[in-house]
């Protein structure tokens, strides 16, 4: 093991005093210095721990990132097809340049007589200000009176959505609810870029009224999703710490390549699993960090994120130094690369019994107790079961990065809000959100999506 600095938790004596002692005296002093000797461990940051990178903001530090260096040069590598914008083939309106030119360049010759064909054609793409503007539509409805009793028939038919006096529209409601949930807009910001563009004046309150209706109307749609998840084959979760009226609270995915489910909750304890998937995941292979909150989970295999332990690991190297750790994280990390190869079921079988008996053999290695060495062997040799299942199955990832960029927008949220001022606040962002990635994974668009939602329609 490399010298690691050491910080005293003892009052040390100075250079004068110890001339001053017996043999005994100082032989104690020694021993009492050596007892309270601590071992100073250098500070997590987001390399060798699951600290937010946002706290390493300003500070240097050693680059530990997990990807390799590749040899490609930055930017477009060979073989990538470009895009570019194309010419549309209908314009809505074309603007003939006139042709002034009267002679030949070249010889002098009138051209006046001759006939123009087109050479060139440029295409400007912008926005039609004129046609942003509020539609105002009005239903009416009418009455008869009866010609021997007197009384008036009124056929009060109008449709579900058309309250009385004046109501918003669904895509006014669908608007607002797509710049709070996909570009975090403050109530603030949502109410100033209305007035500026439509012209329509809503308080925050409306603003916070029409959140509300558009994820209460969203929640069968939502319930759908979690039922998917419970019979899928493959689950990431996760969760992440939120603000909810000054509190802690949290917010939770789950998610695969298909649906994505988020909820708020004030627990960050198994009970949130067992409420919204009451029989777990018997068909599915759960990706997770290992947190606690996942030990009497349900499911049909578990796959611990690689990434989070590769990042522990990192730390006990920076700790120890140990071969040991090393040989672990070169383990580990190749296993994550062989994955990525075409194999067949036996091939895979057979490749992860060979990294499961050099992981056992790594486990087996001689640790000093005590040591953040001995504290990773401990975890792995616990997780042993979770750490290769995915080298089985070529659709199963190392790593619950999905889970992580899920996930994540609710920490871009906060940036921008602070906080949730109520639980069902919070709840309604997780429902809308889980619209708005839902739509993405399946391709869709997401504010076409949160049209129909608001309009009743179906939308996956």
């Amino acid at each position: 093991m490399k010298k690691v600095p050491v910080k005293i938790e003892f009052s040390v004596k100075k250079k004068e005093e110890l001339k001053d002692l017996t043999y005994e005296e100082l032989l104690k002093y020694i021993e009492d210095l050596t007892d309270h000797l601590v071992t100073e461990k250098p500070k997590k940051n987001s390399d060798n721990s699951s600290i937010a990178p946002s706290s390493d903001i300003g500070k240097k530090k050693k680059n530990q990132s997990l990807r390799p260096r590749s040899n490609k040069k930055p930017g477009g590598q060979a073989g990538r097809k470009g895009t570019t914008l194309e010419q549309f083939d209908i314009p809505d309106k074309t603007i003939d340049i006139d042709y002034t030119i009267k002679h030949c360049k070249k010889c002098g010759a009138s051209l006046e007589q001759e006939i123009i064909s087109l050479k060139e054609k440029r295409q400007i793409l912008d926005i039609n200000l004129q046609d942003i503007t509020v539609k105002i539509i009005q239903y009416q409805s009418f009455s008869k009176v009866c010609p021997s009793c007197g009384c008036e028939n009124h056929d009060n038919a109008f449709p579900s959505n058309v309250a009385p006096h004046i109501s918003y529209g669904s895509s006014l409601q669908s608007l607002v609810a797509y710049l709070s949930v996909s570009h975090y807009l403050s109530y603030g910001r949502i109410r100033q870029l209305l007035l500026a563009i439509f012209d329509i004046k809503l308080s925050e309150g409306t603003i916070d009224s029409m959140i509300k209706k558009a994820s209460g109307i969203s929640q069968p749609i939502v319930d759908d999703i979690a039922k998917r998840l419970a019979l899928s084959t493959l689950v990431g979760i996760d969760e992440t710490g939120c603000r909810v009226d000054g509190k802690r609270h949290w917010h939770w995915t789950f998610q695969n390549d298909k649906d994505t489910l988020i909820v708020a909750d004030s627990s960050r304890g198994t009970k949130v699993i067992d409420k919204h998937f009451m029989d777990g995941f018997k068909n599915a292979c759960v990706l997770h960090d290992n947190f606690s909150s996942y030990n009497k989970l349900i499911a049909k295999e578990e796959q611990l994120c690689l990434a989070h332990k590769l990042r522990d690991i990192n730390y006990a190297i920076e700790c120890d130094n140990t071969l040991l750790m090393r040989d672990m994280k070169a383990l580990l990390k190749e296993a994550m690369h062989d994955h990525k190869n075409i194999m067949t079921t036996e091939q895979r079988v057979l490749l992860k019994r060979e990294y499961e008996a050099t992981f056992d053999y790594l486990l087996r290695r001689p640790v000093i107790q005590k040591s953040e060495t001995a504290r990773q062997i401990n975890s792995l040799t616990k997780a042993r079961e979770k750490i290769f299942t995915f080298l089985e199955h070529p659709d199963i990832p190392p790593d619950n990065n999905g889970s992580e960029r899920a996930i994540r927008n609710i920490k871009v949220k906060l940036k921008v809000s602070g906080q949730f001022k109520t639980l069902r606040g919070a709840q309604d962002y997780a429902n809308l959100r889980s619209i708005v990635d839902t739509s993405r994974k399946r391709g869709l668009n997401e504010f076409e999506s949160l049209v129909k939602i608001v309009k009743g329609e179906f939308v996956f």
